[in-house]
């Protein structure tokens, strides 16, 4: 057998697995200090590996901040809420979290959000795509609320999901810069706002009062 196979034992997997390290390497790093204080030096060392290993597969710090910021998407608390159409705002708002950890995660996502709008940057593929499944999961979401009328069935679904995860990118800027709001509420309230929910729950209780009651 050949010793160069390419299998779940070969190269290309012990190759994948020391990427994932050394993604992992940096994510501890952002959630202790924060994304600022990643060097190449203490993430060779974190994953158990050489400075010129950790180049090979992420040639800039840029690169290995982007290889964190998915690697914390992928194991995200709030994935369920874009995955699970019936997941309720009350799990949402659960999920957002002010713990000091998630604060720089946040603010990873933020820096790297604003530097991936110049062309070629190492964060542009990635967010591009995030983005886009983040709209088609909370469409799918926006949908599945019309359908047992918790949101306005008028409502291009598409629409609603650009501008609350506009809201959501905004809202978490300015927590970031000031933290004496609730981002969990407040990005909630956006919610309802966006999908019609208010609308919706004042209009059935004037068709059957006994609602309210």
């Amino acid at each position: 057998m050949s010793t160069t196979s390419t299998g779940s034992r070969g190269p290309y997997a012990r190759s994948a697995e020391r990427r994932r390290s050394i993604a992992r390497a940096v994510l501890d790093t952002v959630r202790e200090k924060g994304h600022d204080r990643v060097t190449t030096a203490e993430t060779a060392r974190r994953a158990g590996t050489s400075e010129a290993t950790a180049l090979y597969h992420f040639p800039t710090k840029e690169h290995l901040l982007v290889a964190a910021l998915e690697l914390s998407d992928e194991e995200s608390a709030l994935r369920p809420f874009t995955t699970d159409p019936g997941m309720g705002l009350d799990e949402l708002r659960a999920f957002v979290d002010t713990t000091t950890e998630r604060a720089h995660i946040m603010r990873l996502h933020t820096a790297l959000l604003g530097r991936a709008t110049s062309p070629d940057h190492p964060a542009q593929e990635f967010l591009a795509r995030h983005n886009r499944d983040a709209v088609a999961h909370v469409a799918r979401v926006v949908r599945h609320r019309q359908r047992v009328g918790t949101a306005h069935p008028g409502f291009d679904a598409v629409e609603v999901a650009r501008q609350f995860l506009a809201t959501w990118d905004g809202l978490q800027a300015q927590w970031l810069l000031d933290p004496s709001f609730d981002f969990g509420d407040h990005l909630v309230q956006a919610f309802r706002r966006l999908t019609g929910q208010n609308w919706m729950e004042g209009r059935a209780v004037l068709l059957d009062p006994a609602i309210g009651v």
